[in-house]
């Protein structure tokens, strides 16, 4: 239970906190200056606004009277502290002045309920009661005042005053407040109210007249639980004071922050959603929109985000203004709701006033409407305000284009969600500035979509961001060879050899610097075989002659050998190559001089040499097909390869990597899609049907980073093969089953071993999807339709791939014959071709015991430091009896050191004996 001692006790202490003189002045001083501020900020609303309301003037009556108050206890307190040698008369008087202004006070407080409520007919029957007896009442005190200026008798111990402060209580508490406030609320429940009126009476009611009836009566009708409390009653007034000030300054500007008597626009209210930046996020689906249902969507996403109001509550029409019953992407079905806009639209827009009223405010709100009406009445904005409860809408944003109602959003009422008490049920002027740039921004969408093919434009950008992407990666290549080149001639190092009596000899040091072999000692290395060739090429036909190696760094390297007519010598002349050396090579092979270019690319660039590693052969046909590989694999359009099976890979891989991407991933169907998890694997699916929501789709998966290869393409089914025809056309894709557009970077390769063209024309295939694979189809000439040359070439540069190890090169050399035999086979790949040299090369290895040291490919790799060096010196490792004497060790067979070595068997057996190694 509860102890009323303890009670009597904690008021106590509290009197001893509050009671003191000091406190009471400084609250009554602080409450004097906060309703002075609210009295300046309401007296400049005058200024601006030409009408002054009623309820205004209320309003401005009762802060200043509430101010004159308060300077009672001001001027007495004043007195105690400040001036105690003033009489106490004129104190007194004063005091006694501010009980006429509390009359003046209650009433202007009761009469500014009943004037919001009652717009008209404020002064009834009542007033005309109240009014005299309030002046009555004022009087009373005003001559008391005057009449009792010598009269320093406190009011309690005067009959006379104490009676009429009696009748002034009780008039004050329950004839003016009391009662209004009941009336107020009485018709707050039966009238038809704005709901920003109400808003503001319901403030004015529970947070203002509220506490005054409250403080009142505790004030003058104490309970008992306050005896010991009252005994001073300068605690009791503090904390009046402070109540009253704070109900005054809390209420008026929540209600001002309310549109008051439709003075001052809303209050801002901050927001989680800022629209500068999240608008960006709205102007991309823009972008991306193909379809006025995405642009519905986007709507309604924009309505939840920014206004807290529910995705289903947001609705979206677009107007048949052009009468387009043939089109199917705008045909709509009109409900009850379309009807009856429809039926205003055609009924009241042929009165100018209605149309203009709309286009003026851009936005209808109808609680904003709804309570300017109130206060000014206007027949068109009635019919509006009816128009907008008969649909049920709160806000009404017509989207005009060339002024031309083509569409219009609503919003249904009392919809808007409350989110962490950010959003308030009312809209500020903020909110509705957004959505109307919103709306303008739809209006051009809608137009854009109606009247312009938006898919074409897609489409038409689509390819200028490839062909530009095609033209900056070959630009790349350009300064790629280039700088490659430039690199190499940058001090334009040229070497000189001589050649005389089957002896080569260095000029300079430069020569030396390149070719990094001793020739002369090194007779079975290939530089020293390709300095042979081109010396024995000219002697033989007394001309110049030029040939290209490879170092064993990988540089190319030009030997121009000339001849000497008046001595028996040659000189070669050694150098890296310029431009004009790698094209003259093969420039007799390319019929098209557009491709000379890309010609330069394949001999000088990283992307090159990939594709010089997958075919080295440089015949016509395969000169033009790598130079096609190449150009496609600097674009980043969907390809469509027409390869034997065993190249299908290797290809995928190169175009992969040249294209810069980080992830590769294969789609190997294997049978024709019956279902559609293919699709969904894909494009992913519309989130309505709660699939694996976890799962992220290939196409965003890959976003900007990857590869994604499709192998047999003609297994898709058709709605798929559609849905990827599409976003091959436009860079966007839609969910399956799905409205919305994404967008996506990924490079798409397909393949199949089926004629397509006979697939669409027997409707097995989709047409559109076959319409933009033939655009980039690659497709490499059969194997089998290659010249013998062309054939020969790709074995020998596979020879050359297979051999890691230069020295080895004369052993592992495929014959003529075995050279022939892999022509006559009939290859059907590049890599069956590779697969027959490694296994010819591998059967060499193990005949001469190199199969555990020689570097055939990724099989073999010679790591014997001694057995490469007796491979360099050649004939001259003859000379050497200690590396006749290990490579005896080694192989035990004087076949295999000849054939080492280069040299006759027969000279190994000479040496052999001479060393006594047998």
């Amino acid at each position: 239970m509860i102890n009323l001692t303890d009670i009597n006790s904690f008021f106590l202490n509290l009197e001893n906190i509050i009671g003191d003189r000091h406190i009471l002045l400084a609250v009554a001083i602080l409450s004097f200056f906060i309703k002075l501020y609210l009295l300046a900020k309401l007296l400049s609303y005058t200024f601006t606004y030409k009408k002054t309301h009623t309820s205004l003037s209320l309003l401005i009556i009762f802060i200043g009277t509430s101010m004159i108050v308060d300077t009672g206890w001001i001027f007495k307190l004043a007195r105690e502290f400040l001036f105690p040698s003033m009489d106490y008369r004129y104190s007194l008087f004063w005091i006694r002045m501010t009980w006429v202004f509390n009359v003046i006070q209650c009433h202007s407080l009761a009469l500014l309920i009943e004037s919001l409520i009652k717009n008209k007919k404020l002064f009834g029957l009542r007033q005309k009661i109240y009014i005299p007896i309030t002046i009555i009442i004022s009087s009373v005190f005003f001559i008391v005042a005057i009449t009792q200026f010598n009269n320093i008798t406190p009011p309690h111990k005067s009959t006379l005053l104490k009676v009429i402060f009696n009748i002034q209580l009780f008039y004050n508490l329950y004839l003016l407040l009391l009662l209004s406030a009941i009336l107020t609320i009485v018709r707050l429940r039966k009238a038809h109210l704005p709901k920003i009126l109400k808003k503001q009476l319901k403030i004015f009611l529970y947070t203002l007249i509220g506490p005054y009836i409250v403080i009142d009566l505790i004030n003058y009708y104490p309970f008992n639980i306050f005896q010991n409390f009252l005994n001073n009653k300068l605690a009791l007034t503090t904390l009046a004071c402070i109540f009253t000030t704070i109900a005054v300054y809390y209420s008026i500007k929540k209600v001002i922050g309310l549109r008051f008597l439709n003075m001052q626009n809303p209050q801002k209210v901050k927001s989680e959603f800022s629209f500068i930046q999240d608008f960006q996020t709205i102007l991309e689906q823009f972008s991306q929109a193909t379809s006025t249902k995405e642009l519905c969507h986007i709507t309604q996403n924009f309505f939840k985000t920014a206004f807290c109001i529910p995705i289903q509550k947001t609705k979206f029409y677009i107007r048949n203004v052009n009468n387009q019953k043939g089109s199917q992407e705008y045909k709509k079905i009109a409900n009850s709701v379309e009807s009856q806009v429809e039926t205003f639209i055609s009924s009241n827009f042929h009165s100018c006033c209605i149309e203009q009223i709309i286009k003026k405010a851009k936005i209808l709100v109808r609680d904003d409407i709804e309570f300017n009406n109130y206060y000014e009445e206007d027949g068109p904005v009635k019919r509006i305000i009816t128009f907008l409860n008969k649909i049920d809408a709160s806000i009404f944003i017509p989207i005009y284009e060339k002024n031309k109602l083509i569409a219009y959003i609503l919003v249904e009422s009392h919809v808007r969600m409350k989110h962490n008490g950010s959003k308030s049920e009312f809209y500020i002027d903020e909110e509705k500035d957004q959505m109307v740039v919103f709306a303008s921004y739809l209006g051009n969408m809608i137009n854009l979509l109606q009247n312009r093919n938006l898919k074409t434009l897609i489409k038409k950008e689509k390819e200028l961001q490839e062909e530009l992407y095609s033209k900056h990666q070959e630009i790349n290549q350009y300064k790629e060879g280039i700088r490659s080149l430039l690199n190499k001639n940058k001090d334009k190092k040229i070497g000189i050899m001589f050649y005389k009596q089957r002896h080569f000899v260095f000029g300079n040091q430069i020569a030396k610097s390149l070719i990094t072999i001793n020739p002369n000692a090194h007779e079975g290395h290939p530089t020293t075989k390709a300095l042979k060739k081109i010396a024995h090429q000219v002697l033989q036909y007394k001309s110049p002659q030029t040939s290209i190696i490879t170092d064993a760094s990988g540089n190319k390297l030009v030997l121009y050998g000339i001849p000497n007519l008046e001595k028996e010598d040659i000189f070669i002349a050694i150098h890296y190559p310029e431009i004009s050396d790698i094209l003259k090579t093969h420039i007799n092979l390319l019929k098209d001089p557009t491709k000379w270019d890309y010609l330069l690319y394949l001999e000088t660039t990283k992307s090159g040499k990939l594709i010089n590693e997958l075919i080295p052969g440089n015949g016509e046909t395969l000169l033009n097909f790598k130079i096609e590989l190449l150009k496609t694999a600097l674009s980043k359009k969907a390809i469509l390869l027409d390869l034997p099976e065993q190249d299908l890979k290797p290809t995928v891989e190169i175009l992969h990597h040249i294209s810069f991407r980080e992830n590769l991933h294969v789609l190997h169907l294997k049978k024709p899609c019956k279902n559609f998890e293919t699709a969904i694997q894909l494009f992913g699916v519309n989130p309505i049907f709660e699939i694996d929501k976890n799962k992220v789709p290939l196409l965003e998966k890959l976003d900007n980073t990857g590869t994604l290869f499709i192998k047999n393409i003609h297994y898709l089914d058709t709605e798929t093969q559609n849905h990827l025809a599409e976003f091959i056309k436009y860079g966007f894709y839609r969910p399956f089953k799905g409205e919305q557009t994404l967008s996506s970077n990924v490079r798409i390769i397909c393949s199949t071993n089926v004629n397509l063209k006979i697939a669409v024309q027997d409707e097995a295939f989709s047409k559109h999807l076959f319409h933009e694979l033939e655009k980039t189809s690659l497709c490499m000439p059969p194997i089998i339709t290659l010249s013998e040359n062309e054939i020969t070439n790709l074995t020998k540069g596979f020879t050359q791939q297979a051999i890691k190890t230069d020295e080895f090169k004369h052993i592992f050399q495929l014959t003529d014959i075995e050279e022939k035999n892999i022509v006559n086979s009939k290859p059907t790949s590049l890599q069956e071709i590779k697969e027959r040299v490694l296994k010819l090369l591998e059967k060499k290895s193990k005949q001469h015991d190199f199969y555990e040291e020689t570097a055939i490919h990724e099989y073999q790799t010679i790591k014997d430091p001694e057995i490469i060096e007796a491979a360099r010196l050649g004939k001259q490792a003859l000379k050497n009896p200690k590396i006749m004497a290990m490579l005896w060790g080694k192989f035990k067979n004087q076949n295999k050191i000849a054939n080492l070595l280069g040299v006759n068997r027969s000279s190994v057996n000479r040496r052999c004996r001479e060393y006594d190694l047998l």
